[in-house]
């Protein structure tokens, strides 16, 4: 029907917001509030599935909230890696 594109698109966005909190909890227990809600700013722009599962990975593999944070914008629009409090 002509309702299932929508039905479809709101699904995927509620997993993708989903996901972006999930994140958001995950690293304020192993990182601290701070680099979470930096964390959470950066994903609010991101959009590719494969890309927030890499984000997730990186909050299990990297020993710092400043590696993380740096993981995670590259690839962003105006993200480069750069240092993360700048």
């Amino acid at each position: 029907t002509w309702r299932e594109p929508w039905i479809r698109q709101g699904v995927e966005q509620g997993i993708k917001q989903g996901k972006r909190e999930q994140l958001r909890r995950q690293t304020q227990v192993r990182f601290g509030a701070r680099t979470a809600e930096r964390l959470f700013a950066t994903l609010r722009r991101e959009n590719d599935p494969q890309r927030l599962d890499a984000i997730a990975e990186a909050v299990v593999r990297c020993e710092t909230g400043e590696e993380l944070l740096r993981e995670a914008s590259q690839g962003m629009p105006g993200g480069n890696g750069a240092d993360p409090d700048t």
